[in-house]
């Protein structure tokens, strides 16, 4: 069932076109200026993948830094995050969202994050939480 669903609403191509307080969001990650202001700027230009590959879920992003993560649902696996941190995460399939809970490891310099990808009036909302700081990215549809 978490498979197909969803295969039936999430998964497919997005391109990111607004986002809200991401400059807030990415100073509380203590991300600095510049690279906060790189980042805003480069947000225009990113392509989620979502999808589910022989099982498991593949997230791909695309755009001035690439990333490709893929683990079976409700498996941690042990990723490095954009800025070189080491974490360890969880995606679960819940009530229509797609939950991601990340977890620094030891020596890492990243903060506890939790991600909520669904669908909402035919976009796919993000939504990034870390401490009490949130974040929300906006996605249309590709294909």
């Amino acid at each position: 069932m978490e498979v197909a669903g969803i295969e039936d609403t999430i998964a497919g191509v997005w391109a990111l076109y607004r986002n809200e307080n991401l400059d807030g969001y990415l100073k509380e990650c203590g991300v600095n200026f510049i690279l906060r202001k790189l980042a805003q700027a480069a947000s225009l230009y990113v392509t989620m993948v979502i999808s589910m590959e022989d099982g498991q879920l593949r997230i791909q992003n695309k755009g001035p830094k690439n990333t490709d993560h893929k683990a079976p649902l409700g498996t941690e696996i042990f990723i490095t995050d954009l800025m070189h941190n080491p974490m360890k995460e969880v995606h679960t399939w819940d009530k229509n969202q797609l939950v991601t809970v990340s977890e620094p490891t030891p020596g890492s310099k990243a903060l506890p994050t939790r991600v909520i990808r669904e669908l909402v009036e035919g976009q796919l909302v993000m939504t990034l939480i870390v401490n009490d700081v949130v974040c929300k990215m906006f996605y249309k549809r590709k294909s």
